[in-house]
């Protein structure tokens, strides 16, 4: 018996290795070496043995036909699930590019390879580019519903391809081709199986899986800390403030240092968080290190910094260097972790030498770096998220510092969720398109193997980019959009709001009453209620390779209608989840735009503006006098030419012409100060340090009228920005359509039951829901036990002594409660207790087993309050922990 079996095929060499039964991996060489070993596969023992029939290969539970034109892999069924059927190799700058052709089956759906913007749900037909970029990421993983998966080897650029019954692979820099076959065929099983070979998800702080309020940004430790407090006063749930970017004010750019002169005691700020509030904080970090701090000049020192020039006045360290991730995770501690941070949010992770939306521009920027530590960047491109990750993620662990690692990071890779790390989708722009986008990207990235995923509740860029709601949370229409988000934000494996603009906590969409306000409210409440449901899941996912946000295909394979349906999914086993993804009650304003030159004029008579630039805030030291066509700049990637880095200023001069009659909307939009003057009038004063933001004023114009225009800004430090828009009049926003109804899919084999109402169906069917905008469609599957919590405002605020537990007739059930102290890693020692719950449904009985383990802190004695959905009567069961079995009676149908 062997596990191994190697073979010559013209001037490759090909080698198939048994990992388990249900994976095999598959090596080509194109010159007989021995490929390195994987970066991110982690080392698999020897697994079950090959047996060999004349041309076939008996693996486990795939077989394997060889044969000229190349390889057939079946299922235990004999089913052909793929064929490898021709590959290419090409020299090329001491590389092999490789390209991988496979025959797969033209009717089954391919889902994962990360996460991308576009909305593309099944893979069939499109090509993907593997690449990180800011608001994609690569992860070489595919799922198909034909029971199997492909893993492919490699950190480099990757072209994936689908085209009828091909399936093309290919990569820019290898040594060979290796790949992995897994067979589930459940897709629980192909993601049980990635796990193991890339690594287990740790279990997160439980407070992590509530909600986190962030924005871009906090300026001061006052309105952190007012932040706090409003939250607490109102009683609206959250666990987590998140302070972006500039904490370290005056520093340089991620020093992981706190300006005293903003946030003074940041260690007596945190433990006020900690302590008076019930809140904890994250704090962002970049890979890009800003010249002039000690954590600059000791990597500096070490050699471990790439050359490029960030637009941050800075430069990003080698994460792929031992002794760069030690020093980087050395000031990430000092700095941030012993004030008592309590989780880190990795920005920019791709990494973002430049700042682009265009992935062939983050590319062609790595490639042009000095080799990293593991070698050339054309190697490994995609890995570097997982690095840093790394970085962190080991270090947290040998300081024992008593919580557990939990890092947000922009960019993600298979195997990164070893580190504790999840990812968001990027800076992504509001509007209903992206929202809709959202949904499939969400799916692709947990068929990915990754569990931990989330997006910018509201969407980061409320203008711009096709968002065009400039007066932000003022605005219905964006409050409308903002609370579907929210709603299924809510249903994500991670509750996180962020963006830019406009503000973000909740009490700016409305206050108590409003309709958007408790719309929030009930959403966030929703949310806290299933946390011992939301909890119990995350533990399958780090005990058993689960996953929290499921295509439909995941529980419903056998049902072809559920494959491309990219707006509902599933939210763990019992529920379904259909978000509402376009307005109902308020469309979207004309869009506003940066005021054309046509529009503009000069004090000389040319189109567009005079502008001047200066060194020194407040125009001190006149640098160029030139023309501008608009006002409408970014200098993120350094600022105007003949300007320093830093605290410089700029100003517009011209008149501004009508060219309509109505009201217009003048927004200005950017960070730090600026003033506009019309008419000799100032009518916007903002003339200070500030994160991103818009003012706006509305004003009634004649036609053909004209009026002088003075703008003026100064840039303190960071990403700078100025935009003058303008939006003109237009036709009315759409009235109300009553009813609001969203059409979806109750996929076939299960009944289904409204969560707000019980209302039962039958699957298999299309059916149209009133869509409040208080609520979001969910349908609980029939089959399902599930437990709600105490409505709280933080996790902790009360123990899990009391639970309903709702019973969902239809078919036999099955839940595991888990339960642990919230934190630290005792849970790997055993601290943790288990409690099985199993329906009957023929009996209409449920049982409750002995609770299996304990730890400190567990309630010995709790109620359960049960009943069947449907149905108004309750039993109150005490429960201490031996085994029980109630019968419930069934309503009548």
């Amino acid at each position: 018996m062997m596990n191994q079996v190697v073979w010559q095929s013209g001037s490759a060499w090909c080698s198939i290795r048994t990992l388990s039964g249900d994976i095999l991996e598959v090596s080509w060489s194109p010159d007989g070496k021995p490929l390195p070993s994987s970066l991110f596969v982690l080392p698999q023992a020897d697994g079950f043995p090959i047996y060999q029939d004349e041309s076939t290969l008996l693996a486990g539970n795939i077989s394997v036909h060889c044969h000229d034109e190349g390889m057939d892999f079946f299922s235990p069924g004999k089913k052909l699930l793929l064929r490898d059927d021709l590959r290419y190799f090409r020299r090329d700058d001491g590389f092999w590019r490789v390209e991988q052709r496979f025959r797969v089956s033209p009717q089954a759906a391919l889902y994962g390879l990360g996460q991308y913007p576009g909305g593309v749900l099944d893979w069939r037909g499109h090509e993907v580019l593997l690449v990180q970029s800011n608001q994609g990421i690569a992860v070489p993983f595919l799922i198909s519903t034909d029971g199997y998966a492909i893993l492919w080897d490699s950190l480099a650029l990757t072209r994936v391809s689908s085209k009828d019954d091909e399936l093309v692979w290919e990569t820019d820099c290898a040594d060979g081709i290796r790949y992995y076959v897994i067979h589930g065929p459940d897709f629980d099983a192909l993601i049980a199986a990635f796990r193991r070979l890339t690594g287990q998800a740790p279990l997160y702080p439980r407070w992590a899986y509530g909600y986190w309020q962030s924005k871009e940004r906090y300026v001061d430790r006052d309105e952190l800390l007012g932040t706090a407090t409003r939250f607490r006063e109102l009683g609206f749930p959250v666990d987590a403030l998140i302070q972006d970017w500039k904490y370290w004010g005056d520093k340089p750019w991620s020093s992981m240092q706190w300006d005293p002169k903003v946030f003074p005691d940041p260690e007596g700020m945190i433990r006020e968080l900690h302590d008076k509030h019930h809140l904890h904080l994250m704090t962002t970090i970049w890979p890009v290190i800003g010249e002039g701090c000690p954590a600059f000049a000791e990597l500096k020192k070490a050699g471990v910094l790439f050359e490029t020039e960030h637009w941050a006045r800075g430069h990003i360290y080698d994460a792929f260097s031992a002794k760069g991730r030690s020093i980087y995770w050395k000031h990430v501690k000092s700095g941030l972790i012993d004030l008592g941070v309590d989780a880190l949010w990795m920005d920019g992770t791709e990494p973002e030498f430049v700042s682009s939306h265009d992935p062939m521009d983050g590319v062609r920027a790595c490639h042009a770096q000095r080799d990293t530590a593991q070698g050339s960047w054309k190697r490994v491109l995609n890995g570097y998220s997982m690095m840093t990750a790394k970085a962190v993620f080991d270090g947290q662990r040998a300081a024992e510092s008593g919580k557990r690692v939990f890092t947000l990071s922009r960019s993600g890779f298979a195997g990164q969720q070893r580190y504790a790390a999840a990812s968001w989708s990027g800076d992504i722009a509001a509007t209903w398109k992206v929202l809709r986008e959202q949904v499939a990207a969400g799916l692709n990235f947990a068929a990915s193997g990754l569990p931990y995923w989330t997006t910018d509740i509201g969407g980061f860029f409320t203008t711009g980019y096709g968002a065009r709601f400039p007066r932000g949370c003022a605005d219905d229409a964006y409050r409308e959009l903002y609370v579907r988000w929210y709603q299924f934000g809510a249903f994500c494996p991670l509750f996180r709001s962020h963006g830019t603009n406009t503000p973000r906590e909740p009490w700016h969409f409305g206050g108590p009453g409003s309709w958007a306000y408790e719309a929030l409210l009930a959403a966030a409440r929703l949310r806290y209620r299933l946390m011992p449901y939301i909890y119990s899941q995350a533990w399958q996912i780090t005990a058993h390779g689960g996953t929290l946000m499921r295509l439909l295909a995941f529980d419903f394979r056998s049902d072809p209608a559920s494959y491309r349906i990219a707006d509902q999914f599933m939210f763990g086993p019992a529920l379904m989840v259909c978000p509402v993804l376009e307005p109902m009650f308020h469309e979207p304003g004309r869009e506003a735009e940066p005021i054309p030159a046509e529009f503009l004029q000069t004090p000389d008579g040319e189109s567009g503006l005079a502008c001047e630039g200066f060194a020194g805030r407040d125009f001190e030291v006149r640098r160029f006098a030139k023309h501008a066509s608009q006002i409408n700049g970014n200098w993120a990637g350094g600022p105007p030419a003949g300007l320093p880095f830093a605290d410089y200023s700029l100003r517009w001069e011209g008149e501004l012409a009508i060219p309509e009659s109505g009201e217009y909307e003048i927004l200005l939009e950017g960070n730090d100060g600026r003033r506009l003057w019309l008419d000799g009038e100032l009518v916007i004063d903002s003339w200070q340090n500030q994160g991103n933001s818009t003012q706006h004023l509305t004003r009634s114009f004649e036609k053909k009228s004209r009026h002088t225009l003075k703008v003026e800004y100064f840039h303190h430090s960071g990403a700078a920005a100025l935009v003058l828009s303008w939006r003109r009049p237009g036709p009315p926003p759409k009235s109300e359509r009553v009813p609001p109804q969203r059409k979806l899919y109750l996929p076939s084999g299960s009944r289904w039951y409204e969560l707000a109402s019980e209302v039962r169906h039958m699957g298999g069917q299309s059916l149209r829901v009133s869509t409040p905008i208080s609520e979001i469609p969910v349908f609980v599957r029939g089959g399902s036990i599930l437990p709600l919590g105490p409505e709280v405002e933080y996790d902790g605020q009360k123990p899990w002594e009391e639970l309903d537990l709702v019973v969902y007739p239809g078919a036999d059930a099955r839940f595991t409660l888990y339960e642990d102290n919230g934190d630290g890693y005792q849970y790997e020692n055993g601290e943790f207790s288990t409690i099985e719950f199993g329906w009957d449904d023929r009996r209409g009985m449920l049982s409750i087993a002995d609770r299996a383990g304990s730890f400190p802190g567990l309630a010995a004695e709790r109620i359960f309050r049960i009943r069947l959905a449907a149905s108004p009567e309750v039993l109150t069961i005490p429960y201490s922990g031996q085994a029980l079995v109630i019968a419930l009676h069934r309503p009548k149908p």
